[in-house]
């Protein structure tokens, strides 16, 4: 790949603290590889958003080079994940503070400032890469796509340079319905246009936008990057889709009354909406050697059969990497903000190193179209 010119957008995943890591994972490759520099814009979503802003938070809030990253911003999350666990600070804190009982993500929001240490707001936000967290609009059913100069949808209208704090925008993107809950934005005390920057100016649908989890609209976080039938974003010339969604296994079902089932619905439709997704891209970004798809339990042997790598480079390969078991088994990792063991720490950021590894050797080394 020519690093020259190279205006790289990644697409990270929601799956919780799976997908906190596995991201972890792939930064770090990517830091190794020299390509750190090269990232112009990010798209994230849920456990993916919780990734970035940490990036940002160990490094005042500015994007670190390779070396920062590897050297110091990595090490710093490492102890800050295995030594603050949220969901249970979280599960812990919620029966003695009534304010939050309607209203979990700002107490999620409260924790990720206080465990994590993700503070300040929008605006202090570095200019590049351009950071796009994804939400999904209740009222409009679309997706609400949050950055430091705008956010909102397409319906209800865009607002410039909001002032939101960044943690109760992660949090946001993380809310999980039924587990976390929508944020609620007061639509009313919002200057909203029909264009991301200005435009015809439009009055809110109602009093409150309520956000949800950005994963159950787009789990992959793509929209902001890349529209079916236009192609790649301006801001980019390719395309790095990273998928740390967990696989949908046999389940058996639980009484009709359980929260689970319901869950279990949204999950499927979710699963079906990304399967279409990563076709698409397949099809029109992959074979237009303008983007790369990462995804979660992809074994080296997997990756090297379709990437057509030779049998001596695909043998080294594999060698080097963890087990086709041992991936399917961070793919199956619980999708929760629970701390966890070191071991699978360990496990799940080698797999996205060693994922984005072999996706580099199979699909990027020989360049990207206009490179």
């Amino acid at each position: 790949m020519k690093k020259d010119g190279l205006k790289l957008g990644l697409a990270l995943s929601g799956g919780g603290i799976r997908a906190t890591i596995f991201h972890l994972g792939i930064l770090k490759f990517l830091a190794e590889a020299g390509l750190f520099n090269r990232i112009a814009s990010i798209s994230s979503v849920s456990g993916a958003s919780l990734c970035i802003g940490l990036v940002l938070a160990k490094n005042n809030l500015a994007w670190p080079s390779g070396p920062e990253y590897l050297d110091r911003v990595l090490p710093e999350i490492e102890k800050t994940i295995m030594e603050n666990n949220i969901q249970r600070s979280v599960l812990l804190d919620l029966p003695f503070s009534p304010k939050y009982w309607w209203n979990r993500v700002e107490l999620l929001a409260r924790v990720v400032e206080q465990k994590w240490g993700i503070y300040g707001n929008l605006q202090e936000l570095p200019a590049l890469p351009y950071w796009e967290i994804n939400c999904t609009t209740y009222e409009t059913g679309k997706s609400f796509r949050i950055r430091r100069d705008y956010m909102g949808d397409f319906k209800t209208g865009y607002t410039q340079n909001p002032g939101l704090s960044i943690a109760n925008v992660i949090a946001a993107s993380a809310g999980f319905p039924a587990l976390i809950g929508p944020y609620r934005i007061n639509a009313r005390g919002y200057r909203w246009t029909s264009q991301k920057w200005e435009g015809e100016e439009l009055a809110p649908l109602d009093d409150y936008y309520h956000l949800w989890d950005g994963g159950v609209y787009d789990n992959l976080g793509l929209e902001a990057l890349y529209k079916i039938g236009r192609g790649l974003d301006a801001e980019i010339n390719y395309l790095l889709v990273c998928d740390a969604s967990a696989s949908i296994a046999v389940k058996k079902r639980k009484p009709s009354l359980s929260p689970s089932n319901l869950k279990r619905l949204l999950d499927i439709a979710m699963d079906q909406v990304g399967s279409l997704r990563c076709r698409n891209i397949y099809s029109y970004v992959v074979k237009q050697n303008e983007g790369a798809f990462i995804k979660i339990g992809n074994s080296a042997a997997e990756i090297s059969e379709s990437g057509g790598l030779s049998p001596d480079a695909a043998r080294e390969l594999i060698s080097s990497c963890m087990t086709a078991e041992q991936a399917l088994s961070v793919q199956n990792y619980p999708t929760t903000l629970t701390t966890p063991t070191a071991e699978n720490f360990s496990l799940i950021l080698r797999h996205g190193y060693e994922n984005a590894k072999c996706v580099y050797a199979c699909y990027m080394k020989e360049g990207a179209a206009g490179q």
